[in-house]
């Protein structure tokens, strides 16, 4: 007489074994439960391995209770249990998907199916009627309520749910170690080199006309040289009717002397800006208000200053440079800065 998987199996009901100390006691009976829940496969293949899955399971949680009573703990051990967990889970798995709930003997016609299927997601759509276009038909396929059959199935279905997504977390494998990449000296190569330019200590220096500090003075120099007792519009002292970004630069240049207390901004009666140098001589009124003030430049506002103001000239001389050319033409276009 035969013996069956089933029959060994009954011959060792859960809690029967034996409970490891050690280590290598824990990983032989890891390695006991693996080779039982094999020989348990086939009974999963024909769904019939129901009452054995919660026994498997009850007998994994008290190895599994061993690794967390034992005195050394190492991550050899609770892989082991991993492994065992995931073969379970697939076990349990496989024996749901094969399981069957009976047999009615009998069939029931595709056309028949669907049209109750259609009359249970909208009583109100009937029998399809000939010739109807692409659109139609696709109309009447949306107004199916596929969210009601969806109710109805796991309702009244039967179906068990399986857990494959779940098995990707509990695999152990060895990380495998990519290839190496062969580097290769392009110092051998006879491609061209594209190297960087070389620069010498001269080209480090400063040059005096891009030096803000030396610009700030030079700005200080022309309103102190022609006005240096009457104010000045403040437009048509910092805008360049010929170069925007001398306008940009010769405002942020001006902002410096105001900040510094060497330039002071006041409104005139005609509600236009003026600027004047600040004297010496301590001011008389030591507790007026100090304000603060964002400037928005941008090319159709200066562009507007020029006509308004009609500015031919500027008042603080032009800087000519080759750089200065090629940024004018550009800046002008769609030009814009905040000071």
């Amino acid at each position: 007489m035969s013996v069956t998987p089933e029959q060994t199996f009954a011959e060792q009901p859960a809690g029967n074994h034996i409970q490891p100390s050690t280590q290598n006691d824990i990983a032989l009976a890891y390695e006991q439960y693996k080779k039982e829940m094999t020989k348990l496969e086939s009974l999963a293949q024909r769904g019939e391995a129901g009452p054995l899955v919660l026994e498997r399971i009850k007998e994994l949680k008290k190895l599994f209770n061993s690794v967390k009573n034992s005195d050394v703990k190492e991550l050899s051990m609770f892989m082991n249990d991993s492994e065992a967990l995931l073969k379970t889970t697939v076990f349990a798995s496989t024996n749901a998907s094969n399981m069957d709930f009976g047999d009615l003997g009998g069939t029931l016609p595709v056309e028949d199916f669907l049209q109750a299927a259609r009359r249970y997601m909208n009583p109100d759509l009937g029998n399809d009627p000939v010739g109807l276009s692409a659109d139609e038909m696709h109309n009447r396929f949306n107004s199916l309520d596929w969210g009601k059959l969806g109710a109805l199935f796991y309702l009244k279905g039967k179906t068990p749910v399986v857990s494959h997504f779940l098995y990707g977390p509990l695999a152990t494998k060895r990380r495998r170690i990519g290839p190496r990449t062969r580097r290769v000296d392009d110092t051998k190569s006879n491609i061209a080199k594209t190297t960087a330019q070389k620069v010498s200590a001269s080209d480090l220096q400063d040059d005096p006309e891009q030096n803000t500090t030396h610009m700030v003075r030079a700005v200080f120099g022309v309103l102190k040289n022609k006005d240096a007792d009457t104010k000045v519009n403040l437009y048509k002292f910092f805008v360049n009717p010929h170069s925007f970004a001398q306008t940009v630069e010769n405002l942020f240049y001006t902002s410096f002397l105001v900040r510094d207390g060497k330039f002071k901004v006041t409104m005139g009666p005609d509600n236009i800006p003026y600027v004047e140098q600040v004297s010496d001589e301590p001011a008389e009124d030591e507790t007026s208000l100090m304000t603060h003030h964002i400037a928005l430049l941008d090319g159709p506002a200066w562009r507007a200053l020029i006509d308004n103001f009609n500015i031919t000239e500027s008042y603080i001389p032009h800087r000519t440079t080759a750089e200065q050319s090629e940024s004018d033409s550009s800046d002008e276009s769609d030009g814009g800065d905040q000071s």
